[in-house]
Parts: C-alpha cells; structure tokens; sequence
C-alpha cells in the first residue's frame, strides 16, 4: 500500500509531500457548499499558483499589472491557515513579458520549510529566486538568469534538507538544473541541460535502495533524469518520451521503486512512463515497468494510492491503472476541464475543473462517484491540506473547508 502520512503544516510544496498529494489522518468531506466554508477571504490580485502551507501558514503568490505601461508587481502573501488573517505581504516590481492567456504571471508555486519560504520570479531580462523568513523578511536573492518562452513561466521550485532545487528550462537561453543553499541563497551545484524547451515539471526526491539521495527531474525531449542530490551529477537517464511537439507540466510522483512521469500536449500524443531507478542498466537507463500514451494526463499530476495508479486527464477522463503492470483496472469519463491535480485523504479523491466544479470520487476496484459542488469561480490551482483542512485557491478567493473525521 502506498501512503504518506501528513504531518502539521507540511503540505511545503507543489501537491504536498513530494508531490504525493495524499495524507491520511481525516477524510475529504463530499459536499463543499460556501456558507459551510470555515473561511473566505478575497484575493485583491490574480494568479493561478498553488497554495502552500508551513508553520501554521499558508503561503499564495499572485500578480497586479497595467497591460498598458507593461509594469507591475509580483506578490507572495502569508496567511494564517486558522481564521485567514493576512500575516504579510512581500512584493516585486517586474515588466510584463508574453504568456499564454491562461497561465499570466503568477503559476509557480512555492516552497517552504522550517527556515523560511522561497520564491521563484522568472522573466526575460532577469529570473531571481528569493528566499524569505517566515515574517517576510528577504534573506537573500539568487540571479538564475534569462528566461524566454511564449507560454510564459510557471516553475516551481522545491525544498529538502536545506537546499532548493530547481529545473529553469527555456526556449531562449541557457537551460540547467539548479540547487542552492537555502540558508544563505548561495549556489551547491548547477547542471548544464541540453534542451532548449520549456519544461514546466516540478521535480521529486528520491530515495534509492543503495542510500543514495536522487533528485528527478522530467522534460518533453531530455525525458526523466534522477542526479545526485549532493552534487547534482547525473546518475541515470531515459529518453523516453519521443521527438514530437510535446512539454512536460505535471511532476514526477514516487511510489515504492517506482519513478513515474509523463509529458505530451493535450490534443496530441501524451506518454506516461514507469521507470524502477534502483535497476540500471549499463548505459545508465532506469528499468522500464512500463509505460501507455492512453489517457494520459498533461496538466494534472497522476496519483499513486492502495497499489492503484489514477490519471485523471486534462479532458475530465479517470483512469484507473494497476501500480505495478500499468493494466487498465477501469476508465469513467467525470467531464469538465482539469488543470488541477488531484489529491486524496483516507478512501476519497478529489479534483477541481477550472469552471470550479469539485468531483469527489471513492478508492477502489469500480468507478463511484461520490458527489460534486459547484464554487461560484473558477479553480487553476491545486488544493493544499493540513491535518485539518482543505483550502481551495479560485479566481478571486482563498477558501477554507474543514476535514471531517475518519470512519
């Protein structure tokens, strides 16, 4: 059985615990009605990154501009996960640049731990990672360097054991892997990417059998990698996701020995891949479990829960896989239109298509639906929990539910 358990205020990252989106201490309530919210405060600007929680606080980042001067601020607010009161803000100027009308200036998501919280701002003429303590003070910044592409940014960087990992893969200027110290923001290691292809993909640690620390990384043409968390050198590599016009967005998740990824575009071919990164082979390739290009997700992240495998698709489809053969178990067509990544609590999944839709679905062996709310806006970031809670990010609000009990 794959499970993670979620401890107090540590969903510090994109899709909670190395992207897992799982914990397992309450369950997800099936209805969500507004005036049943614990708490709903009104976001004063626009983004569509995910929320994240640590020490007690949830950390959102969004954008103010002027179309117009092309001027604008970029904003990381700090909220207390108990009543929503505004702790702080922290703002940046910057000059708007090309996006794709649906991502704007404000996708990447934050990390956080217990030292402070980081930001990741991307932009052509200058990209910064910022890190800050966790009553907004700046503590350092990191000039990553250029960044190009028309469909804008969104990378989101990660945490562990004091040191922030990132991908900053682009269609313009040098792309590379990156970690610094998140102590002091100065530079661990940087691993030069041959690509030249924007990757939105938000990597994953891994543990191997041997001790070994690895961070996996995934992109559209460089395919999954997994390099020395210590020194960022590359262990091992598979090409896997072909040559065609393709970009990968959701993360990597681990289950057991397994790594698995996908990239594609969603009115295109789309491959998801199971590699086992303890089985090398002698050119340095992880051991191929298996892999399908049917419905496969693109925005969403795939879920691994009770040895079940679920791809629910940018295009509404769930498909339920066996964790180990990749074997269709059963498929349901939900509806609606998912960039948002599903997550789960004890027998329940829940996702939220971007009219604000929420489906819940139960774990298990058949397809059942277990209720669907309508919010009143709609819903591009993925929901963050703590042990008591589900907090929903929608166009305009920032929504609290409380988690009820488990059976």
């Amino acid at each position: 059985m794959i499970c993670f358990q979620l401890e107090a205020a540590d969903w510090n990252r994109f899709r909670g615990p190395n992207a897992s989106g799982i914990a397992s201490h309450k369950q997800l309530p099936i209805e969500y009605a507004l005036e049943d919210a614990a708490w709903k405060v009104e976001l004063e600007s626009k983004g569509n990154s995910s929320p994240i929680i640590s020490e007690g606080v949830l950390y959102l980042t969004s954008a103010e501009f002027d179309n117009e001067t092309k001027r604008g601020n970029r904003i990381l607010s700090a909220y207390a996960t108990a009543d929503g009161e505004l702790r702080w803000t922290k703002s940046w100027p910057f000059r708007t640049y090309k996006t794709n009308k649906r991502n704007g200036f404000a996708s990447a998501t934050v990390c956080a731990d217990e030292n402070g919280v980081y930001v990741f701002w991307q932009a052509e003429d200058a990209s910064k990672l910022y890190g800050l303590d966790h009553s907004g003070e700046e503590l350092w910044s990191y000039e990553v360097g250029k960044f190009g592409a028309g469909t804008g940014a969104a990378t989101s960087p990660i945490v562990h054991q004091g040191v922030v990992l990132l991908s900053h893969d682009n269609e313009k200027y040098e792309s590379f892997l990156l970690a610094v110290s998140a102590v002091d923001g100065k530079r661990i290691w940087q691993t030069v990417r041959k690509t030249q292809r924007t990757g939105y993909s938000t990597p994953v640690i891994y543990e191997a059998k041997d001790g070994q620390t690895q961070v996996v990384f995934s992109h559209s043409y460089e395919g999954v990698v997994g390099v020395d968390f210590q020194s960022g050198e590359i262990q091992w590599q598979n090409v896997v996701f072909g040559d065609h016009a393709q970009r990968a967005v959701g993360s990597p998740i681990v289950a057991g020995n397994q790594v698995i990824a996908a990239s594609g575009f969603t009115n295109g071919v789309r491959t998801l891949v199971s590699l086992a990164p303890d089985s090398l082979s002698d050119s340095h390739e992880a051991l191929e479990m298996y892999r399908t290009t049917r419905n496969v997700p693109h925005c969403p992240t795939p879920l691994a829960l009770n040895d079940q495998l679920y791809c629910w698709t940018d295009r509404g489809i769930l498909a339920c896989l066996d964790l180990e053969t990749g074997e269709q178990q059963w498929l349901a067509r939900v509806g609606g239109e998912y960039f948002t990544s599903p997550i789960s609590l004890g027998d329940r999944i829940l996702s939220i298509d971007r009219n604000g839709e929420i489906v819940v679905v139960g774990v298990g062996s058949e397809y059942v639906e277990l209720g669907r709310s309508q919010l009143e806006e709609g819903v591009m970031a993925t929901p963050a929990l703590n042990e008591d809670a589900i907090f929903i990010r929608t166009d305009k609000h920032l929504i609290k539910f409380n988690l009820e009990d488990a059976k």
